[in-house]
């Protein structure tokens, strides 16, 4: 992202995107008091910039079935950084990892993935995880209830 000064209405308008980004200009405009053309050259000033990095679809949680939810802890045994990288390529290339993070404390690693069933999660986890090299240890905890699932950064004060 190149250097793009915010001021208050881009604020306001990337909160409301982040909500919805399929708001149209004229809602946006009539939000924050701008007309639909200027609502439109910030958006695409905000894309052109990187401060908007991509537009998603988030999907119904029902839509696939039933799932399992994970919150995977890792313990690495070894600090080397070829090892480490390769782990964590291994687990930001599964399609099943929602969220990668290196992280301080007691483990080395957080991730939260999602699977259709026990056994898919214990096939990863054999495959990926427990046999790994970088790998001492690690914890799966399981999510009981979703009560919040958001990327948006909040903005405003």
């Amino acid at each position: 992202m190149t250097d793009f000064e915010l001021d208050r209405l881009d604020l306001k308008i990337l909160s409301i995107l982040q909500e919805n980004n399929q708001a149209s200009a004229q809602d946006l405009a009539e939000r924050v008091h701008l007309s639909p053309s200027a609502i439109l050259r910030r958006i695409r000033g905000y894309r052109a910039s990187g401060v908007i990095s991509a537009d998603v679809s988030i999907l119904a949680p029902n839509l696939t079935g039933e799932r399992i939810s994970v919150l995977l802890l890792v313990q690495l045994e070894r600090h080397a950084p070829p090892a480490v990288s390769e782990f964590r390529n291994q687990l930001v290339n599964s399609p099943q990892v929602q969220v990668c993070l290196e992280i301080s404390g007691v483990y080395d690693i957080a991730c939260v993935a999602t699977f259709r069933s026990m056994e898919e999660f214990n096939a990863f986890a054999d495959a990926h995880v427990a046999g790994h090299a970088a790998v001492r240890r690690y914890e799966a905890s399981f999510v009981k209830r979703r009560a919040k699932m958001s990327m948006a950064l909040p903005l405003l004060p």
